[in-house]
């Protein structure tokens, strides 16, 4: 037997994966025990979960690969100091990433002192751009593809594109720091008035509300060329490092001042701010895409990275880049690379291991009956337990109300996909601002993803055949969206999730029974969670949240939680 764990931590989204024989036996992000958002502590608790899955003990532990190489972190901080010193502040940043690097190079120490004296594995430092290019090519099931990572930084690059053919990797161009896709959209996330590598996807919703009435500026600010991102350094300041972008005052001059959020809701100029920003990462990354398209023969494109989160710019990809198939990883952002870390381990040390294809991204840490029953009892609650609870909850839905699901071991990756979801009827415009408001206590802009059966499509997405985790947008078919405002984004499109029996029986029974009551196979889903708090992963963290929210019922297989009693069939 070969144990390989993979390992991140001292950045954001901490993880862990684990591999036995080539089985990806399962992966958690720390936050879904910590319950801290885009945790990036040690995952003492994340490692515990994978050993009592995989039944082992820290001695069976043969290799940990940790997806980032310390030595050049702290390389790159030094190269960078003269930049650091003429900034106010910049010091105080150099110094934690001095800081952050000691600490990557400490990780052997650290998981002996959790883990104990018998735990004696081969530690392995992996290069984080390869980590994410291993993740996207495992996830798509091991075959030969065109290879494009992005993100804000890992090491010296933001970027890596390639191509891996036989199981080899073989790189074409990458962009160094401190040029990078991610720090661009970061300085816009926080012109706008959010938080920078976490409120992201608040700038890819708000620009649909937009128009790119800026878009010479950014196409001056950030470009692609030859295979690499380009920044104009006089228009974005990046001398101070990493996430500490900022636009010149020429710039500044343009758009105004930034938003600051105390002043309420974004207006029509923050609007066409960020979809004019959205508009030239769009442009600079199909540039890149269209590069690597001439650079290899392979028809299947992988994806990974935090910026592979954006999945109205994966869509365009899909349309326009050239490729025959896109494949994003589900989990792009950096807790994908504690897959991608063991990865390249199998492939530098056990290359004629077979990998077990990635079948499911339900990897995370579930409950049995009994446990349910016991936290049931416990909590001295008393929930029912309906003979149909599929063909209930779809009633419930149809009805108006608002059902969240907690089934199953959890989703890996930021996407709710049907085992920790919040579900609502997407027939009803109101219902976005219900859920929105009541619900998720989140800003009014944020749009909602469809779940569909995946047999039906077509019948509501343009183009859309297959799409199981949810990171691409499609546009909507023509007048279906008087069927289901309530997730058409202002843009006429969708970020949709396809459900098949095999992946999700639950779940797409409950789709399907929908269907058979309102004619639409199709539900309102989001992942079931407030927000700044990360899904939940317990059910007494289901309970606690269904309980301190508006929403009206909670099925945990068998069981059901209802506020209050089912609505008279009309």
């Amino acid at each position: 037997m070969t144990a390989i764990l993979g390992v991140n931590c001292f950045k954001h989204d901490a993880a862990a994966a684990l591999f036995v024989d080539g089985v990806l036996v399962g992966a958690s992000e720390e936050e879904r025990f910590s319950r801290r958002k885009h945790d990036a502590d040690y995952p003492k608790n994340a490692i515990n979960f994978l050993l009592n899955q995989a039944g082992l003990k820290p001695s069976d532990i043969d290799h940990v690969a940790y997806y980032m190489r310390p030595d050049q972190v702290r390389g790159e901080a030094i190269r960078s100091l003269p930049g650091y010193l003429t900034r106010k502040g910049s010091v105080k940043f150099f110094l934690g990433q001095l800081s952050g690097s000691i600490k990557m190079a400490s990780i052997p120490g650290r998981m002996r002192e959790h883990l104990g004296e018998s735990f004696n594995p081969e530690f392995h430092f992996i290069d984080h751009h390869e980590s994410h290019a291993w993740s996207a090519w495992f996830g798509a099931g091991c075959r030969d593809a065109a290879i494009l990572t992005m993100d804000g930084a890992g090491e010296k690059h933001s970027s890596l594109v390639g191509s891996i053919t036989g199981g080899v990797l073989k790189e074409y161009r990458r962009t160094r720091l401190p040029v990078s896709p991610g720090l661009f959209y970061s300085a816009v996330t926080r012109y706008l008035g959010f938080t920078p590598d976490n409120d992201e996807y608040k700038v890819m919703g708000l620009s649909s509300y937009g128009k790119p009435v800026y878009l010479d500026l950014f196409r001056r600010i950030f470009s692609a060329e030859d295979g690499r991102f380009v920044i104009n350094s006089k228009l974005m300041d990046v001398s101070m490092g990493v996430h500490h972008a900022i636009f010149s005052s020429e710039v500044l001059e343009i758009l105004g001042e930034p938003r600051n959020p105390k002043d309420g809701e974004p207006t029509e100029r923050h609007e066409n701010i960020a979809a004019s920003a959205q508009r030239a990462i769009e442009e600079a990354g199909l540039s890149v895409v269209k590069y690597l398209r001439k650079q290899t023969n392979h028809d299947l494109l992988v994806i990974a990275g935090g910026v592979a989160l954006n999945c109205v710019m994966n869509g365009l990809f899909e349309r326009e880049g050239g490729f025959e198939e896109i494949y994003p990883f589900p989990a792009p952002n950096d807790a994908g690379t504690s897959i991608g870390a063991a990865v390249a381990v199998y492939r530098v040390l056990f290359p004629d291991v077979t990998l077990k294809n990635l079948d499911t991204m339900y990897l995370g840490s579930g409950s049995s009956t009994e446990e349910i029953q016991s936290d049931i009892d416990m909590a001295k609650l008393s929930p029912t337990m309906p003979e149909n609870l599929a063909a209930t909850v779809a009633e419930m839905i149809s009805e108006g109300q608002v059902v969240a699901v907690y089934q199953g071991r959890t989703e890996f990756g930021p996407r709710a996909l049907g085992n920790r979801s919040i579900l609502a009827d997407p027939r009803r415009a109101e219902m976005k601002d219900i859920v929105n408001g009541v619900v998720k206590h989140r800003e009014g802009f944020r749009p909602f993803a469809p779940a569909c059966i995946q047999e039906e499509a077509g019948k509501y997405f343009q183009g859309c055949v297959k799409s199981t985790h949810m990171i691409k947008t499609y546009p909507v078919v023509k007048d279906m969206d008087k069927v289901i405002p309530a997730v058409t984004h202002v843009d006429n499109t969708a970020r949709v999730q396809t459900v098949t029996r095999a992946e999700n029986s639950f779940y797409y029974d409950v789709i399907k029974e929908f269907g058979k009551i309102t004619g639409v196979s199709v539900v309102l889903n989001t992942s079931f969670n407030i927000r700044g708090e990360p899904i939940v992963n317990t059910p007494i963290d289901a309970v606690r949240c269904y309980y301190g929210t508006g929403i009206d019922a909670l099925a945990m297989p068998p069981f059901l939680f209802v506020k209050k009693p089912l609505c008279e069939k009309s």
